[in-house]
């Protein structure tokens, strides 16, 4: 499942000179920009007859989008530098027609981004960024344990997702956008995620409380 190729990138979101990467510094502005505006959009929805139903995968292709911004994919996971950021999604036509809008012309710290469709036969071509939908919930650890090792950021809104083995699961509640980050998964895709997301969101390991849980 790892894409080939590629020259590690600075990470931390600083060039080797000290300044912060433009991408990564107008990324920071837009994430919490983006988990406080999912409430207020969803209240302005709500007082119209019925919100549309795009709305929340709109949300969760833009939140997916900017997240992969924090994140350093190992060395060799690019055939070449500015090869694209693959997303892939499995089991969700409509979230990948959102992310399709949501990314159309941008790029991730100098990649610009691919999205794609997974198999309807099963199978899943090299991606960096795996979305597994609802749909899929029977056949998780499945998918899970076909990526298990290769530098895939799997982001999923299944309950338990993250516990069970995913890297990021997501979820609206309360009119918010809630995510959980399984710290251990993430290690053994070889992903470095940015702390500034590790804070926002709620740090896991597999099978275990949250962090800071009771």
């Amino acid at each position: 499942m790892r894409p080939r190729a590629a020259v590690r990138r600075p990470r931390g979101g600083v060039h080797p000179g000290g300044r912060r990467r433009p991408l990564v510094t107008a990324a920071l502005r837009v994430l919490p920009s983006l988990l406080l505006l999912a409430p207020v959009l969803l209240e302005v929805t709500h007082a119209q007859p019925g919100p549309p139903p795009e709305f929340e995968h709109e949300v969760k292709a833009s939140f997916v989008y900017t997240v992969a911004k924090f994140v350093d994919w190992p060395e060799g996971s690019f055939e070449r530098p500015g090869a694209p950021l693959v997303f892939e999604v499995l089991g969700d036509d409509s979230l990948r027609q959102a992310l399709e809008r949501a990314v159309q012309g941008k790029s991730v710290n100098g990649h610009p981004v691919e999205v794609i469709r997974a198999g309807d036969d099963g199978g899943l071509p090299a991606c960096h960024v795996l979305y597994v939908g609802r749909s899929e919930a029977g056949r998780l650890r499945e998918v899970l344990d076909r990526v298990r090792g290769s530098a895939v950021l799997t982001v999923g809104e299944l309950a338990r997702f993250a516990e069970d083995g995913g890297v990021i699961g997501l979820r609206l509640e309360e009119n918010m956008i809630r995510f959980e980050v399984n710290v251990d998964a993430a290690e053994r895709a070889h992903l470095s995620i940015s702390s500034k997301i590790l804070k926002i969101g709620k740090v896991v390991r597999e099978h275990t409380r949250a962090t800071g849980s009771p």
